[in-house]
């Protein structure tokens, strides 16, 4: 989509705080991570069905390991994407009213998108893999704790450094959230 697009609403007008960008974004796990569960349930069978081996041989190879990572990232990007150009919003940012459009106040384009989603997940994704090695062997501890560290930073750069609480991958990306603000109901006519 161009620049040009007219705005997504008259009513997006509010910067997004951040105590209601957090919990949409962990409300956003819990609908995402089923998404995921049953894509691996499909990518998993598609392989056992196809190769008539077993699903063990998918931890063995590092060929498989990288496809279903691929798999995984691209469903998650295609998730978010279609959401946020459709109508700038997922199912948990409609639940708690918030939009994602450009600075200028229109829709973001696929690059834009692309640039948040990947600023987002380099931010995100270490962290459960350290804390699953952590896990299992105690020298992974601290790489865990940075990997925490690491999540957390994109939401201190919004409280401490951002003039209007935006989160570090939306600066980059030239993207904001805002608070959507829900139009008021006609009066209706008085009953005689």
């Amino acid at each position: 989509m161009n620049q040009a697009t007219p705005k997504i609403t008259a009513e997006a007008t509010l910067y997004a705080g951040w105590w209601r960008r957090c919990l949409s974004w962990v409300y956003e796990l819990f609908l995402l991570v089923p998404v995921l569960l049953l894509i691996q349930v499909v990518y998993q069978f598609g392989y056992q069905s196809l190769s008539g081996a077993s699903v063990a041989v998918i931890s063995t190879s590092p060929w498989l390991r990288m496809l279903n990572f691929t798999v995984l990232i691209g469903t998650s990007f295609a998730y978010f994407g279609l959401c946020w150009c459709r109508g700038g919003q997922t199912l948990a940012m409609k639940t708690w009213r918030l939009q994602l459009e450009t600075s200028d106040g229109v829709r973001p384009s696929w690059r834009q998108l692309l640039i948040r989603f990947v600023a987002a997940s380099l931010c995100y994704l270490p962290c459960v893999p350290l804390w699953v090695l952590a896990w299992h062997d105690r020298a992974w501890l601290s790489w865990a704790w940075l990997g925490t560290a690491w999540l957390v930073s994109p939401w201190l750069w919004a409280a401490w450094f951002d003039r209007r609480g935006q989160l570090l991958h939306d600066r980059l990306a030239g993207t904001r959230i805002v608070r959507t603000i829900p139009l008021r109901a006609k009066p209706s006519a008085p009953s005689r």
